[in-house]
């Protein structure tokens, strides 16, 4: 955990399996830990330095938490693996790694759930209006069910089983590149069309909702041929939404013509990148020739890993 007095805690990336946008309606989401993670250092000083954006957010959230006017001075240093603006919680991870080292360096007793708490706080800095899912998926770790039953209330649980290796060794990722477009422009796009179509849209919302609960029995049976077919028909919701743009589109079909499957997991773009695409196939090497030929970066993954953590 320690040497020469330095505190170095770790958060993964997160992402949706599925259910992206439509939990803005109250509908459920499946979210995992990725294997691409943050690392924070923090080492005690003695003289004082500028703060950085991430300090200017954390330690106001620190002092009122733990009631408290000033904290001793050290240095931070953050190492990362996880693309920013791809749709992986880059926010929700450095959050969350920080707010934990810096609790261990002001020896507060290790408590996820107050780590989770605080980084919800930060989160909402960041978004305005975050779920909290993402928050707590890089606290916990390994698979988290999501669901907003109110304004005021959130079901966040994880779930009580593992994807099954013959499962996550086929899982990979695929960087499309920054959306121009943000989140929150994008969630405005949805609910503008939300309003002019809103039986159309509901029957997608509560179609999603069905892929969604399926998804998590097909990954605990290890059912390979309907996870592919789940994860296009998330998709096809998805593009539905108008959340895909083409070019992306075309990627996703030469997958599924290759007899994978693929889908946006955040929320996406109508020009050209859409952030990071989650992609399966039997034989993840055909996966990783389709991003080459698009001169796109990607990353073999395991999802539902272990969350915050000591390194």
């Amino acid at each position: 955990m320690t040497k020469t007095n330095t505190i170095v805690v770790s958060a993964p990336g997160k992402i949706h399996l599925l259910g992206e946008h439509t939990m803005v309606y109250g509908k459920p989401a499946l979210l995992a830990a990725v294997n691409l993670r943050i690392s924070i250092s923090i080492a005690s000083i003695k003289s004082e330095t500028s703060k950085t954006e991430i300090q200017k957010i954390v330690e106001p959230i620190i002092k009122k938490e733990l009631k408290i006017k000033t904290l001793p001075q050290y240095r931070l240093t953050i190492s990362s693996e996880i693309p920013v603006g791809a749709g992986l919680g880059s926010s929700a991870a450095v959050s969350s790694a920080y707010i934990a080292a810096l609790l261990s360096f002001l020896k507060v007793k290790w408590d996820l759930n107050l780590i989770n708490k605080l980084a919800y706080e930060a989160e909402k800095v960041f978004h305005g209006n975050p779920s909290g899912g993402d928050n707590s998926t890089v606290v916990f770790g390994g698979l988290i069910w999501f669901r907003k039953e109110s304004p005021d209330l959130k079901l966040i649980e994880p779930v009580p089983f593992t994807i099954p290796n013959k499962l996550a060794k086929n899982f990979c990722l695929i960087n499309t590149g920054k959306p121009q477009e943000t989140t929150k422009q994008m969630v405005e796009i949805v609910a503008a069309k939300f309003k002019l179509q809103s039986v159309k849209f509901q029957k997608i919302f509560d179609d999603q909702e069905r892929l969604v609960k399926e998804l998590l029995s097909i990954i605990q049976n290890g059912d390979e041929n309907h996870l592919i077919q789940t994860i296009r028909a998330g998709e096809k919701n998805l593009e539905s939404l108008g959340v895909v743009s083409p070019f992306v589109k075309t990627i996703i079909r030469k997958i599924e013509q290759e007899g994978g499957a693929a889908k946006i997991c955040g929320a996406g773009g109508r020009t050209k990148a859409t952030g990071i695409l989650l992609a399966y196939h039997p034989q993840k090497s055909i996966i990783e020739e389709i991003a080459k030929e698009q001169n796109l970066s990607y990353f073999s993954t395991s999802l539902g890993i272990e969350g915050v953590k000591y390194e």
